[in-house]
This record gives structure tokens, sequence and C-alpha cells, in this order.
């Protein structure tokens, strides 16, 4: 498909979307009322209104186009950054996420597992309730022909033990998890009586759940020896707008989803490409299309050489933290302190402020055989010469857990405590504190 082609199509779709959500759903009725649905081109989506996080909340079933009684899987968010919100998925909105998530499968799969080979068992690590991806998973594999299991630690059904020892007994070699809770399980398989990686078989790593920068991606390959795939990005709400590609690059799923990006400044439209917050609309006429949602998640989408776009997701735009006089984006501080993935498992970060001049406290849990004097140093180089603050470094023998399973929650409230703001009792906070509390009891 040609870029004209493409353009066309999108503009069609979106005529289509529009006119169903005005039509269907109470929400979208209101909302949209008075503004000029009969669009012409794709510039013309900026002069529609955004949905945000509290609209879903508020307007709840209102938002749907249609009873809950029309969808083929019902799912909501999980709770944890305010109020669930309902997501029911008709069969055209399930069916066009399951079949780019089961494409990318497909050619990792191939990469990695070629005919007459080892043959590939996917285990999905995430909490399968009303939650889609388990189910997603599920479909995209039996369209591809591999088999998969759901395997949650974090469930009185399972727990730790039993988890670890499936991946050995069927020598599991493909996961899905978050890269925090990958992370969280290389460090305590020893435990278990398992070793990662000298006691497994897994040769692929395909994350999701939360930001995986490239420092965390290096992290895991490294502590896992294996090939590690930002694979899919998405939510609850939204669906799956982009996938990953063989050569580790993530791509926008754009037959049924416009990306478009804000200015962080003046939260206007920078069209299709830029960096800045990620606003998605849905261009499929199913159960809950969302017009202009603002995910709050900070991305780079530019086009490749064949014209597709990429998309790099580099955190939440409310997890920057100013380091120097300038806002850094969650990606930005992860490769700074998670280079050298040979040394290190992870580290959690305080900043302070004295005499108007910021300081970091830099935790880091070190890896078996490393020379930590040498860690401190590189470390507490790296972070001074990247932000220009001066850096302290200490190891740690063990993180808090919310730095494992937090960043489901969010990112800074996983790593970051931030003296220079009031600390605030808030729902992520207690989100985060619950995750870790369960992971705990299931140890």
């Amino acid at each position: 498909m040609s870029a004209a082609e493409l353009t066309d199509w999108q503009t069609t779709a979106l005529r289509t979307v529009l006119g169903h959500v005005h039509d269907r759903s109470p929400f979208y009725r209101r909302h949209l009322a008075g503004a000029n649905l009969d669009i012409e081109e794709l510039a013309d989506l900026a002069h529609l209104p955004y949905t945000t996080k509290d609209d879903l909340r508020e307007a709840m079933h209102d938002m749907l186009s249609g009873p809950v009684g029309d969808a083929q899987f019902y799912f909501e968010t999980t709770g944890t950054t305010g109020r669930p919100t309902p997501c029911p998925r008709a069969a055209i909105d399930f069916d066009l996420n399951v079949l780019p998530l089961a494409h990318a499968l497909d050619r990792i799969v191939r990469k990695h597992f070629p005919d007459g080979g080892e043959r590939p068992i996917l285990a999905v690590v995430a909490p399968n309730d009303v939650h889609a991806a388990c189910l997603s998973l599920s479909f995209a594999a039996k369209q591809i022909g591999i088999a998969k299991l759901d395997l949650f630690p974090i469930t009185p059904t399972l727990g730790f033990a039993r988890f670890f020892e499936v991946l050995v007994e069927l020598r599991v070699n493909m996961i899905l998890c978050s890269p925090g809770l990958l992370m969280a399980l290389a460090e305590m398989s020893s435990s278990y009586g398992v070793e990662v990686p000298d006691d497994l078989a897994v040769k692929v790593l395909l994350t999701t759940g939360e930001m995986c920068s490239d420092g965390m991606g290096r992290l895991l390959a490294q502590t896992w020896n294996a090939e590690t795939y930002n694979f899919m990005y998405g939510s609850q709400e939204a669906g799956c707008p982009a996938v990953t590609r063989p050569d580790g690059t993530v791509v926008a799923i754009e037959p049924t989803y416009l990306l478009e990006v804000l200015d962080l400044e003046t939260e206007q439209t920078l069209g299709l490409e830029g960096y800045g917050e990620l606003c998605l609309t849905t261009l499929v006429p199913g159960l809950k299309p969302l017009i202009r949602y603002r995910t709050g998640d900070l991305v780079s989408i530019v086009p490749d050489d064949s014209g597709r776009r990429t998309v790099k997701v580099l955190g939440r735009v409310k997890d920057m933290t100013e380091l120097g006089g300038r806002r850094r984006s969650a990606a930005e501080i992860d490769d700074t302190i998670l280079a050298d993935p040979e040394l290190k498992y992870g580290y959690e970060l305080e900043v302070d402020s004295v005499d108007g001049q910021d300081r970091v406290q830099v935790r880091i849990k070190a890896k078996e055989g490393a020379d930590h004097d040498h860690l401190k140093t590189l470390v507490a180089d790296r972070v001074t010469a990247a932000f220009g603050v001066p850096t302290e470094v200490t190891i740690h023998p063990l993180l808090d857990l919310k730095s494992a399973t937090g960043g489901w929650v969010s990112w800074k409230t996983a790593r970051i405590k931030d003296r220079r703001v009031p600390q605030s009792d808030d729902i992520e906070s207690r989100s985060a504190a619950d995750l870790a509390r369960a992971v705990e009891r299931a140890i």
C-alpha cells in the first residue's frame, strides 16, 4: 500500500468511525456536539476535542458504542491508576487486534525456530482475569500453530516454585512478560534451585506491560542470554497500535490506528510524526472506538527507509524528571544507569536538592562478580556527565520489590523518590505497594 493509498484509507475510515461513535456512543454524541465531522483530510482531526483518561472514568459505559452484550469478550483496566473502566471488544475489535500480534509473533518464530528444528513454547507471564493480553496471545498462537501457556506466578494457584518448575519441565523457550518482572525472576530464581539462564531453554523474551528502554532491553538480553524484543505497545482501553518487527524496531499499525504526536508545551498536534505525547484515534467501528485519546505516553515517531512509521516509547509524560535544569525522560535515565548490563540487576534513584543544586543517589543491585568500587565510579561518572548533577552510588543487596512490579503502575513510582516535592499517598503509590506485597506473599 502506497502512502497516498494509506492516507485515503485512513481518511475514509475516520469518517466512518466518527459517524459510528456519534450515532451510538452517548459520550461522543455529547462530546462531539457542534464539531464538524465531515472530515476531508487527516489534518482536520486537529479540530476535534481530545478524549482523556478522566473522560473514560467518568463516562464508563456511556463511552461504548453499543451494549456490553454486543461484545465477544469483556476486559477492563486494572484500576492501578484510577477507577477501572470497561473495555469490551466486539468481534471486529478483537480480531483486528489479534491479526497484527499473530503476524509479528509468526515472524519472530520463523526467525528463531526454523522448520524441522525445536518447536516454540510460549509462556505468557501476565494476569489473565479481565486482561486482554493472555487471551489475545492465545488466539495469535493458535493462528500460527505454536504452543502457548499462561504462567503468572503471583497467584495462589501457581506461585513461584511451580512457576520455575514448569519453565524447566516444559523447556519453555519463549516468554512474554514485563521487563521489571523478568529481572526480578532472574534475581530470585536461585532461591528455587534454578539458575537463569543456565538451567533454562529460553531463547526469546517478548516484553510488554511497561516501558522497555534500550538499556533495559540489553540488560534483559545479557541476563537471560536471550534475544529480547519490545513486542507490543498498547493498553486495555486502546488495544495494540504498535508491534515489533524481527529487526527489533516497533512499527505503528496504521490501517487501524491514527497515531498523533502532541507538543509537550502547547499540547497541540505535531501531526503523525515527532517527539511528544502520543494521541490515538482508533479506525475500527467496533464497541469502544476512541477519538483523539491522550495516552499520557511519551514517544518518538519517525519514518523508516520504507516510509513505515516506527514508534519508540520513552516512558510516560508525567514520569519525566527534572535533573540539572532539564526534563529527562524515563528512557534517558534508564539508558544512562543500565549501561554495562553485565554488572548490575537494577537500580533505584533518589533526587534531592541542596542549596538549589540537584543531587542524585543511585542504589544499585550488583551482579555476582562485579567490582563494587569500579561499578560505583562508573555509574556516578556516567550520571554526572549525562545530567550535570553530583551523584553518589551505593551497592545494595536487595532493592524494593516495587522496582520490579511497580512499573506496571508507573516507572517513576517504581524507581524514583523525588525528595524535592512533597510525597503524596496517591493511588499509584498505593497500587505499586499493593503489587509488591502480593509478590512478597507469593515468594
